[in-house]
């Protein structure tokens, strides 16, 4: 199923303190709570295949759309790492970690083949410390829905919150997730180590599949990651200031 994005509004980068002194991004609007959130899932799933396996990413930024300061930023507070990957559209190569979902955890379980199957999910530390190149330990992962990180080369000190997540059924076919995350990380500027609140929301589709010269699993995948302004912790939703799609690759090492 193909993804669909909405117009792009222009975005405000200038950082405003809110009556309550957080310091917010402009936004007009309606839209997302960020501050009082309640998951829609407990996590995003992959093939219970999956489980216990190592990956080799693939990853490559196709186009950009709209404001390009706010891409490039969110690209990298997301875990991207040498700018010359966004600028210049070089492949990104990084290895990735496949966890068995905890018991009990809410929509974990799927039927496939008349078998009632466990899903993987993916180990976000791991991802994270081989795109930044830092070690695991300074990742802090201490439950499913926020992940802690200080992110290279100025230890600039950042928070991945998902506040809304849903998982596509997996099947033969492929499967797909689409995530809202609260990202707070500094204003920078005039501002200094005054936190920002910014949204983004990062979809997902795979497609299952061999590679043919070794015959092992790969999934082939597009990423579409947007941005949108933010007041007093509400997101507008409806219109992305910035869009980036990228393609990728996974193979099963």
């Amino acid at each position: 199923m193909p993804l669909s994005l909405p117009a792009l509004t222009r975005a405000s980068p200038l950082p405003l303190e809110s009556s309550s002194g957080i310091i917010r991004v402009e936004e007009v609007g309606g839209g997302l709570d960020l501050l009082s959130p309640e998951l829609s899932s407990s996590e995003v799933f992959f093939p219970n295949s999956m489980i216990g396996s190592k990956w080799k990413v693939q990853r490559t930024l196709k186009s950009i759309e709209g404001d390009l300061g706010q891409a490039r930023l969110m690209w990298g507070l997301l875990g991207g790492p040498d700018e010359r990957a966004f600028t210049s559209k070089l492949t990104e190569v990084y290895d990735v970690d496949f966890l068995k979902a905890p018991q009990g955890l809410e929509g974990s379980t799927y039927t496939y083949d008349g078998q009632q199957l466990g899903s993987a999910i993916l180990d976000r530390r791991s991802e994270l410390a081989s795109r930044l190149h830092i070690r695991p330990d300074d990742i802090t992962w201490t439950d499913l829905g926020t992940i802690q990180y200080s992110k290279p080369p100025n230890n600039e000190q950042v928070s991945l919150t998902a506040v809304k997540r849903k998982s596509e059924p997996i099947s033969e076919q492929g499967f797909g997730s689409d995530e809202i995350f609260r990202v707070s990380s500094s204003a920078g500027g005039i501002f200094g180590d005054a936190s920002v609140y910014r949204a983004a929301r990062l979809r997902r589709r795979f497609r299952r599949g061999f590679d043919e010269s070794t015959g092992r699993r790969v999934l082939d995948g597009i990423e579409i990651v947007t941005t949108h302004r933010v007041l007093d912790g509400v997101a507008g939703m409806e219109l992305p200031t910035s869009s980036t799609k990228s393609i990728l690759r996974l193979k099963q090492i």
